[in-house]
C-alpha cells in the first residue's frame, strides 16, 4: 500500500494563475502524495470568495488529493519584533479594534476553506514582539489581552466549523518567550480548539535538535500540525536560514525526533514544508521529495 504522505502546495512558490495551481496539484498527486498543506496566500490579506474554495476541492477531487492542513495568514506583512508603535491591516493581535476584528474576518475566512476542502486544522503565525516586551513590560500583558480576545472569538466559529487552530513555532523569539507563549495559550484553551504546529526548521534556528524534541515533547498531548523541513542552522552557506530543505538533507537528527511524533497526539499523516531549488525540475524535486518523505517516517 502507498504511503501517505502531505507536502504544501506553495513548495514551487505563489501563482496568480488557476491553471499553474492546479498544475502543481496534478504534479504532487503524481509524485505520490496524498495529501496537501494549502499554503498559497499564507501571508497578506487575501480573501477567498466561496466560490473559490469550491473550485479548489473540484481540484482536489479530480486529483485524488485530501487536505490535511491549511497555512492561514495572520494579515498584512509587519514588524514582528515591536507591538503598537504602528497597526497593521487584518491583525488579529493588534490592540486597534478595528485592525484586530479584520484580522478575526480573515482568520475565519481561512478556517471556512480548511473547513470546504476537508482539513481539520489550519496553521496560524502569532509573532512576539520580544522588543517591546523588555522596553516595556506592560506591553506583553496588553498584547495577550488582545490576542485573547481574538482567540474567544473565533474559538465558537471554529468549533462549528470543525476546524482547529494551531500557533506554529516561529524563528523570531527566543526560545523560552516560544515556552510561555504556548504554555499561556494551552492552559487558557482546551485542545480541541488550539494545539500546536511544529516547525521543525524553525525550532532548529532557535535552539537546534534540542529545541525542536522539547517543543514536540513538552507538548506531544497538543501536537496536530507539523512542518517537517530541515536546515544548517544560521550562517551563509547553502541551506542555512530558513531554508525549508528536505528531511535528511541538512542538520536535523530525524530519528529521536520521529520517534517522539509517533508517540504524540499527531494523527497521520505527516506533512512537509518544503522549497524546490530554483533550477531542478518539478518531476525530478517532488519524486525525491516524496523519497525523503518515506525515509523519514522510517526513522525512530
Amino acid at each position: 500500500m502507498k504511503l501517505e504522505l502531505g507536502i504544501n502546495t506553495d513548495f514551487q512558490g505563489e501563482f496568480d494563475q488557476n491553471e499553474q495551481m492546479e498544475e502543481k496539484l496534478a504534479q504532487i498527486a503524481a509524485a505520490g502524495f496524498t495529501h496537501i498543506h494549502w499554503c498559497w496566500e499564507w501571508d497578506g490579506d487575501y480573501q477567498y470568495a466561496r466560490a473559490e474554495m469550491e473550485q479548489i476541492r473540484g481540484w482536489m477531487d479530480r486529483y485524488g488529493l485530501k487536505a490535511k492542513s491549511l497555512h492561514a495568514s495572520k494579515g498584512s506583512r509587519r514588524a514582528v519584533k515591536t507591538y503598537g508603535e504602528v497597526h497593521y491591516r487584518k491583525d488579529y493581535t493588534s490592540d486597534s479594534e478595528p485592525n484586530r476584528i479584520a484580522g478575526v474576518e480573515l482568520i475565519k475566512n481561512r478556517v471556512e476553506l480548511s473547513h470546504v476542502l476537508g482539513g481539520s486544522e489550519i496553521v496560524l503565525h502569532m509573532y512576539l514582539p520580544y522588543q517591546s516586551f523588555e522596553q516595556d513590560p506592560e506591553t506583553k500583558e496588553r498584547f495577550y489581552a488582545q490576542t485573547f480576545k481574538s482567540l474567544d472569538e473565533l474559538q465558537p466559529f471554529c468549533r462549528e466549523q470543525k476546524v482547529r487552530i494551531c500557533i506554529e513555532n516561529l524563528f523570531e523569539a527566543p526560545a523560552e518567550l516560544q515556552i510561555e507563549q504556548f504554555d499561556r495559550l494551552f492552559e487558557r484553551y482546551p485542545a480541541d480548539f488550539l494545539g500546536l504546529c511544529l516547525d521543525t526548521g524553525h525550532a532548529n534556528l532557535v535552539g537546534g535538535n534540542e529545541f525542536a524534541q522539547k517543543l514536540a515533547s513538552r507538548y506531544s498531548d497538543r501536537l496536530y500540525s507539523l512542518h517537517l523541513n530541515d536546515n544548517r542552522g544560521w550562517g551563509k552557506e547553502p541551506g542555512c536560514g530558513d531554508a525549508h530543505q528536505l528531511p535528511g538533507e541538512c542538520a536535523l537528527d530525524w530519528a529521536p525526533l520521529m520517534s517522539i511524533l509517533k508517540k504524540s497526539a499527531y494523527e497521520q499523516p505527516f506533512v512537509m514544508e518544503v522549497m524546490k531549488p530554483g533550477p531542478e525540475d518539478t518531476e525530478h524535486y517532488l519524486k525525491r521529495a516524496y523519497e525523503a518523505g518515506v525515509w523519514m517516517v522510517n526513522q525512530g
